[in-house]
């Protein structure tokens, strides 16, 4: 697939268009047993008192509130499994919001943009730089929380290569890594194994001029580390995108496959994706050498339509914070994102996100 279908994708989508939670976020009433007290003779005849309280107690929420919300996640890869974290992160939300929340995964990246646009989604999850920027200018929507990952609220796009003689200009060097008691070994070159975090990037990006006769794998469209930054970072390195050979793999994963498979010669995912195929392949860190990182990239967030009342785009907040913060709940983020935790979203965070979008698709008309 030739990468000028990015034009169309840009053009389409104009038009369509961590701080953790204190003790008293652990502390808020039992929904159940309120929510049984609200049915006494008493506490009927008390409408307005209620009322005056905002709907803070559980069970009575607010007037301008709507009966559901609609959670709309960002595809990422094993659909199935997320589908299933999917609708059990809605329940944990409707337990603590005390009205109904359901939960739906679009096909594609541009299509959660798009539910949010049309009232289809209120609450949007797992969204990446890029769309978080989309949401915000195409839909209105405003960023919520931003996601800890690994103790970084910052990653990188990475570069790799089942041909280190040609995009290596030093021999790879051996990393080795533990998990569950399973040794494995990662290979990287050009120094990327020296850098300790996200912001150490970039590197080795000088390398890129050696891929224009070679399939490249990119992720999805729309993806910030897995399609927007690696094609912007080929522009800068002088490439006409469509003059390039290039295949969208549909996931991570599947980008590191693709090259491990000699589908493509280099592939972009996020780093590093190859730790989620090693239980499956172990020798998938020795069969795809890591080269290059680009600039940071700010780790992905939740949104929310900036049309609810604040109250609720407060409650929702608070009761993500509290899911992370809570041991047990936290799995769920874990299996959807790899989350650890939140921090509250500053939309300044995703600026270069925006700029990188907005300067790519005036570059592709």
């Amino acid at each position: 697939m030739k990468i000028r279908k990015w034009a169309a994708f840009l053009a389409a989508s104009t038009l369509l268009l961590a701080a953790c939670g204190t003790d008293d976020d652990a502390d808020e009433p039992e929904t159940d047993d309120t929510a049984e007290d609200t049915t006494d003779d008493d506490a009927a005849d008390e409408p307005e008192d209620e009322g005056d309280d905002d709907g803070e107690a559980a069970g009575d929420v607010p007037e301008d509130w709507p009966d559901e919300l609609v959670l709309t996640l960002q595809p990422a890869e094993n659909p199935e499994a997320l589908f299933d974290d999917a609708d059990a992160l809605a329940a944990l939300l409707a337990d603590r919001l005390g009205i109904a929340v359901s939960a739906t995964v679009p096909d594609d990246y541009q299509a959660v943009i798009v539910a949010l646009q049309s009232g289809a989604a209120d609450i949007g999850g797992g969204f990446g730089p890029v769309n978080i920027a989309r949401a915000m200018d195409q839909a209105g929507a405003e960023p919520i929380l931003q996601s800890e990952r690994f103790g970084e609220f910052l990653y990188v796009s990475q570069w790799f290569t089942n041909d280190p003689d040609t995009f290596c200009g030093d021999e790879p060097v051996e990393e080795t890594y533990e998990d569950d008691g399973v040794e494995y070994t990662m290979l990287f070159c050009n120094g990327v194994n020296e850098l300790e975090t996200s912001e150490d990037g970039p590197i080795g990006l000088e390398f890129l001029e050696n891929v224009g006769d070679v399939t490249i794998s990119f992720v999805a469209e729309g993806s910030a580390s897995g399609q927007v930054f690696p094609a912007f970072g080929l522009i800068q390195a002088g490439f006409d995108l469509d003059e390039l050979d290039t295949i969208i793999a549909g996931g991570h994963v599947e980008s590191v496959l693709a090259v491990a498979n000699g589908d493509a010669v280099v592939g972009v995912s996020y780093n590093d994706a190859r730790e989620d195929l090693v239980e499956e392949r172990d020798t998938i860190g020795e069969e795809v050498v890591v080269f290059a990182w680009s600039d940071p990239i700010p780790n992905d967030g939740f949104v929310i339509r900036g049309d609810l009342p604040q109250s609720l785009k407060d409650a929702v907040t608070e009761a993500l914070l509290d899911i992370a913060n809570d041991e047990a709940d936290g799995e769920i983020l874990l299996d959807l994102y790899n989350i650890d935790g939140f921090r509250p979203a500053d939309p300044a965070d995703f600026e270069n996100a925006r700029q990188v979008d907005n300067e790519l698709g005036e570059l592709l008309g």
